[in-house]
C-alpha cells in the first residue's frame, strides 16, 4: 500500500520588481563579421557571441574584450563525447578575459562552474512563471532572458529575482534539429557557409543557420521581431536589458537597423511575435 501523500499548502512568492531604470540594450550576433563599427558605438552593455567564433578568431576577441563587455554563447547541446572540446573552449575563451556564458540548459551549468565562469540565463530556460525565476537565481545564474512566448502582461508581472532581458528584434527560433538539414539533403555539409532557406507548402520562407558552431541546424520565424518602436511602454516592465538578435543580417543591415531605433513597425517584413496573442 502506498502511503497517503503529504499535502502542503501553497505559498506565493514575493514579488520582485525588478529595475526602475531604463533597460540597456544587449546584442547577440552569430559570426565576428557581423560585429561593426557602429555596433561597438552603441555600447551594448553585453556582446553575445558564439563559443566557437571566440575559439576560431582568438586575437580579435582579446583586443575586443578589453573594450566591451563579452559573453560566449553555449550550444543549445552538448553530448558527453563533445564536453572536452566544449571545455577547451571556455579555457580558451577565459583566458581572453572573457568572464560570462549565456546558457540555454541548466545541464551546462556545472560545466560553467568547473571553469569559474558566471552563467546568465538563456531563452532555453524557458522562463514562464516567477517561481522558475527564484529558482533559477538560487542555481547561481547572474542573468535571465524571459521566454518570447509570454505575453507583455506576464512579462510584466513575472518576478524578477535576477536582471532580466526580453528579445525585442531579430529571426525567433522555431525548431533545432539534430542532424544537419543541408547534409540530409544534398548529401554534403555546406551550413558554415551561411544562411539558407527552407520553403515550405504555401511558399514561406524559413532561414536555417547553425547552432553555435555544431553541425545542428536552426530553423529561424521567416519574419524578424520587432518591437524597438514599443521601448517606451516597456520601461515600466521592471526589465534590465532589451536584446536585438542578429542572425541572417549581413553588416549593412545590421547598420541599417542600429542608425534607426525608432523605426515603425513593418508588418510586411516583420512580427510581434507572441507578446501580444499568446499561445495559441
Amino acid at each position: 500500500r502506498r502511503p497517503a501523500p503529504q499535502l502542503l499548502s501553497y505559498r506565493a512568492l514575493p514579488p520582485v520588481l525588478g529595475t526602475r531604470a531604463a533597460p540597456v540594450f544587449t546584442v547577440s550576433v552569430l559570426s565576428a563579421g557581423q560585429i561593426t563599427g557602429r555596433l561597438l558605438r552603441l555600447k551594448p552593455a553585453v556582446l553575445y557571441v558564439p563559443l566557437s567564433e571566440i575559439a576560431a578568431r582568438p586575437d580579435f576577441f582579446r583586443s575586443l574584450a578589453a573594450r566591451q563587455t563579452l559573453a560566449v554563447v553555449l550550444p543549445r547541446i552538448v553530448w558527453d563525447s563533445e564536453t572536452r572540446r566544449l571545455l577547451d573552449a571556455l579555457d580558451l575563451a577565459a583566458s581572453l578575459g572573457i568572464r560570462r556564458a549565456l546558457t540555454g540548459n541548466v545541464g551546462q551549468l556545472s560545466l560553467l562552474r568547473s571553469r569559474g565562469m558566471e552563467a546568465a540565463g538563456d531563452f532555453g530556460l524557458n522562463l514562464t512563471n516567477s517561481r522558475a525565476a527564484s529558482e533559477l537565481r538560487d542555481l547561481g545564474l547572474c542573468s535571465l532572458t524571459a521566454s518570447f512566448e509570454l505575453t507583455l502582461p506576464q512579462l510584466r508581472d513575472l518576478s524578477k529575482p535576477l536582471p532580466t532581458e526580453m528579445l525585442v528584434y531579430g529571426r525567433l527560433p522555431l525548431m533545432l534539429t539534430e542532424n544537419c538539414l543541408i547534409r540530409n539533403r544534398t548529401g554534403e555539409c555546406s551550413c558554415g557557409a551561411g544562411p539558407v532557406k527552407l520553403i515550405d507548402r504555401k511558399g514561406e520562407e524559413f532561414r536555417i543557420v547553425r547552432d553555435c558552431g555544431t553541425c545542428r541546424s536552426v530553423v529561424l520565424n521567416g519574419k524578424k521581431l520587432y518591437l524597438l518602436d514599443k521601448r517606451e511602454d516597456l520601461r515600466r516592465f521592471g526589465l534590465w536589458a532589451l536584446r536585438l538578435s542578429f542572425t541572417t543580417e549581413n553588416p549593412g543591415e545590421i547598420d541599417t537597423v542600429l542608425s534607426n531605433l525608432n523605426a515603425p513597425f513593418d508588418p510586411g517584413a516583420c512580427t510581434r511575435g507572441l507578446y501580444y496573442r499568446g499561445v495559441e
